[in-house]
C-alpha cells in the first residue's frame, strides 16, 4: 500500500461484542498465552514474522440490560473503540461481532467513529470454532493480519477473505461462503458525509428509529401508529426510482407525514433499487417535509441517522447531509 496515511500497526485491540458465545470461545482464549492465542502467535510468526504484532482483548458488555443489537449498545461499543485508540494507544481495533447484524454495526460505526485516527475491522463467524467447517480462525487471523500490516483509517468489514465497505454492504445469505455483498449503488458514497463537528469526540444520545417498507394497501392509521410510537425518525423503503402521490401512496399518507415532520420527526425515503437514474420525490411529498435518501442500504441510512440525530443536529442540517 502506498497511501501516506497507512501505518505499520503493532498493537491491536480485540473487542468481543458478544460474538465469543457463538464462536464457542471464552474471553480467556484471546490471551496470547492461551492455546488459541499461542496458535495465532505461531501462525503470525511462521508466515508474517516481520509484523511482530501484539494484541489486547476486552469484552464489551451491554449496560442496563440492553441487547448487543441496539443503538444503546453501539454507543457503549463506540466508547470502547475510542478508548482503545486514545488511552491504550492501539492503531487498529478488531471487533468480533454477532454475524446477523454485522453490517448494521459496521455501518453505524462508520458514522459514529467519523474521523477517528485508526483502522477498525468488523468480523465474526458463521460456524463455531469446534466445528470442522468453522470460519472463526480464517476471519480472526485474517482481520488481525490486515491490521498488523497496516490499513488506512476507517471502518471495514472483513469476512471470508473479502474486505467490504460497510456503507455499501448487506447480508444476503445465512449459511455458506461469502454471505456479505456490496450493493451496486452508484450514487452512494464510500465514506461518511457528515459535518466535521459530528465526529468520534461528539457526545451522542441514543435514538429510536423505525423502518417501514412501502407496500400496496399501507393505511394512514398504520403509519400514524408507527409515528406515534415515540420514534425520532422513520425510514421508508421504496422499490422504485420515483415516489409520487398516486397508486399505493395517497394524499392521506402525505398528510400523516406532514404532521409527523411538523412534530420534529425525521422522515426519509430510500430506494432499494440498483438504478443509475437519479431518485426523485414528487413536489407534494417533499413539501410535506419528507427527505430523499436516494439509493442507499438500510444499514447505511440507519447509521447516518444515529449520528445526525444522536449528535442533536437541526432538521435543516439533517436534510442537507442526507440529501448531499
Amino acid at each position: 500500500m502506498t497511501d501516506a496515511s497507512l501505518q505499520f500497526q503493532k498493537k491491536v485491540m480485540i473487542l468481543c461484542a458478544g460474538i465469543t458465545k457463538s464462536m464457542h470461545l471464552s474471553l480467556s482464549d484471546f490471551r496470547q498465552s492461551s492455546c488459541f492465542g499461542c496458535q495465532v502467535g505461531d501462525f503470525i510468526k511462521d508466515g508474517f514474522a516481520s509484523l511482530n504484532v501484539t494484541w489486547m482483548y476486552q469484552e464489551v458488555e451491554p449496560i442496563n440490560g440492553c441487547s448487543i443489537n441496539t443503538p444503546e449498545y453501539w454507543l457503549v461499543l463506540r466508547k470502547a473503540i475510542v478508548n482503545a485508540v486514545e488511552v491504550e494507544g492501539c492503531s487498529g481495533v478488531l471487533v468480533l461481532h454477532e454475524v446477523d447484524t454485522l453490517t448494521y454495526g459496521a455501518a453505524a460505526m462508520s458514522y459514529l467513529l467519523y474521523r477517528l485516527p485508526a483502522a477498525i475491522i468488523f468480523t465474526g463467524a458463521m460456524v463455531a470454532i469446534d466445528a470442522a467447517e468453522s470460519d472463526v480462525w480464517e476471519n480472526f487471523t485474517g482481520g488481525l493480519i490486515l491490521l498488523a500490516k497496516g490499513m488506512s483509517d476507517g471502518v471495514y468489514l472483513y469476512f471470508h477473505g473479502d474486505i467490504l465497505r460497510p456503507l455499501r454492504s448487506t447480508k444476503l445469505k445465512t449459511s455458506g461462503r461469502h454471505p456479505f455483498v456490496e450493493r451496486d449503488f452508484t450514487c452512494q458514497k464510500d465514506v461518511p458525509c457528515l459535518p466535521n463537528e459530528v465526529n468520534y469526540k461528539r457526545y451522542m444520545r441514543p435514538v429510536s428509529i423505525g423502518v417501514l417498507p412501502l407496500f400496496p394497501g399501507l393505511g394512514s392509521w398504520f403509519l400514524e401508529s408507527m409515528l406515534g410510537s415515540g420514534i425520532q425518525a422513520l425510514v421508508l423503503e421504496h422499490e422504485g426510482v420515483e415516489l409520487a402521490v398516486g397508486e399505493g401512496f395517497g394524499h392521506g399518507l402525505v398528510g400523516v407525514l406532514r404532521n409527523a415532520s411538523a412534530k420534529g420527526i425525521v422522515v426519509v425515503v430510500i430506494s432499494q433499487c440498483a438504478s443509475r437514474s437519479p431518485y426523485k420525490l414528487s413536489a407534494d411529498i417533499r413539501a410535506a417535509g419528507v427527505i430523499s435518501g436516494g439509493y442507499i442500504t438500510r444499514e447505511a441510512m440507519l447509521g447516518k441517522l444515529y449520528a445526525l440525530l444522536g449528535g442533536e443536529l437541526e432538521q435543516s442540517q439533517i436534510r442537507k447531509y442526507i440529501e448531499d
